[in-house]
């Protein structure tokens, strides 16, 4: 299961975000994995970005997995509106992660304030990943979580029947 969130803009500045719900490698177990990608260029006539020629650039480009209470922390800052912040450090690479509500203005009427999150990711103090999400975005994010939430728990549920649990 992946969902994906591409950001390109006409500056060459964008972001693309993947969620994805894997197999963790040495229990099994479902794990939320997320990948940031930088935008490598943009291409002015047809009005898109190009992300792919970033991929094997390890500079451009970054993959982190969420623990269970991580996951959970998402959902409750994005359904009160307020910020969650989280650290990891793996081999050389010191990673922050920010997810932080902000204000957007409606296109159709500037009066009208749309409840937008964002999603900032800074490895090694200097590689910055960013991304804008709009309310239907936040909404999706929050369903794959809860989707990841029921495969952890059909699959401790599986374990448990195996060994035959007492409750």
């Amino acid at each position: 299961m992946n969902l994906s969130i591409y950001k390109p803009n006409p500056s060459g500045t964008g972001c693309a975000f993947s969620f994805q719900i894997g197999a963790d490698g040495k229990t099994g177990s479902p794990s939320m994995y997320m990948k940031a990608i930088k935008q490598h260029s943009w291409d002015a006539g047809r009005r898109i970005g190009n992300f792919s020629n970033n991929k094997d650039d390890p500079t451009k480009n970054l993959s982190l997995k969420f623990n269970e209470s991580e996951c959970g922390e998402i959902v409750s800052a994005i359904a009160n509106r307020h910020e969650f912040s989280t650290f990891h450090s793996f081999e050389e690479n010191k990673t922050s992660i920010k997810f932080s509500p902000w204000d957007k203005k409606s296109k159709n009427d500037e009066s009208v304030i749309l409840p937008a999150f964002g999603i900032t990711v800074t490895r090694n103090g200097s590689e910055t990943f960013k991304v804008p999400l709009d309310p239907g975005e936040t909404i999706v994010i929050t369903e794959l979580l809860r989707y990841f939430f029921v495969k952890v728990f059909e699959f401790r549920a599986a374990q448990m029947n195996n060994k035959k649990a007492p409750f």
